[in-house]
């Protein structure tokens, strides 16, 4: 199976599917390609989650990915960011290489991975586990070549963990599971890498920041694993740039 040196070759690779590529291709062939051509997903969301993983799961590379913008830190502390040096200045920090986060995203980022590492059982998963692990293989069913990278794995392979952050009160992630395509990534994963158990910890962006966990069922793993396939069997078919469905 390949193997990938650095996270430049692992997500620039298409040879290999992935889950997020399983998404584009979901949304239409004209997308997928589009994706595969070098295009980029970006919001203020995913950049705030990758914040969060990274300060969790790999925080010796906290430094090499993120540029954090304190405003206290302005060449005129005393005028506004409109001022001609502070516009400078922030377009000189905006040209460095990296995610460039704000200081409140940073300290909410901060009060999230605190939050989880004072709730003894996430706790227990993150000091007894590897963290950011690479996998390929062959799905069988479709001989297509896959790939994933799990954010958390415990109990020697057995246990998959995923961490999620979410703008909505925790009692509604069932509902962002489906919404987001939760259960067709954890179907992926869990099978790719011949784990027995499927994990999602998740944490709300707003105070009190409660957290939650949620065991993954066999219904909701078997509707991911439906999906997976699909999507899958999609890649073994014609490319048409027209979408034909009945309403």
């Amino acid at each position: 199976m390949k193997t990938f040196k650095t996270d430049q070759e692992y997500y620039g690779d298409w040879e290999y599917t992935t889950n997020s590529q399983l998404g584009y291709i979901k949304k239409g062939w004209e997308y997928y390609d589009m994706m595969k051509r070098g295009g980029m997903i970006d919001s203020p969301a995913l950049r705030f989650g990758n914040l969060v993983h990274t300060l969790i799961l790999e925080p010796k590379e906290f430094q090499r990915k993120f540029i954090v913008i304190n405003p206290e830190d302005r060449p005129e502390p005393t005028k506004s960011m409109a001022s001609k040096l502070n516009k400078a200045w922030k377009i000189k920090m905006e040209e460095r290489e990296g995610i460039v986060i704000g200081m409140d995203q940073y300290n909410l980022a901060l009060n999230l991975r605190d939050k989880l590492s004072r709730i003894d059982e996430v706790k227990a998963i993150l000091d007894n586990s590897e963290k950011e692990v690479p996998k390929c293989w062959i799905d069988f069913n479709t001989m297509r070549k896959c790939k994933g990278k799990a954010d958390i794995v415990v109990d020697g392979g057995d246990m998959l963990v995923d961490i999620k952050t979410t703008s909505k009160p925790i009692s509604e992630f069932r509902k962002s599971a489906y919404r987001y395509n939760y259960h067709r990534q954890a179907a992926f994963y869990l099978d790719g890498f011949g784990a027995k158990e499927f994990v999602f910890v998740v944490v709300e962006t707003q105070e009190p920041y409660q957290v939650g966990i949620f065991r993954c069922t066999e219904n909701f793993i078997d509707q991911g694993r439906q999906e997976y396939i699909s999507l899958l069997e999609m890649l073994n078919q014609p490319k048409t740039k027209v979408i034909h469905e009945e309403l």
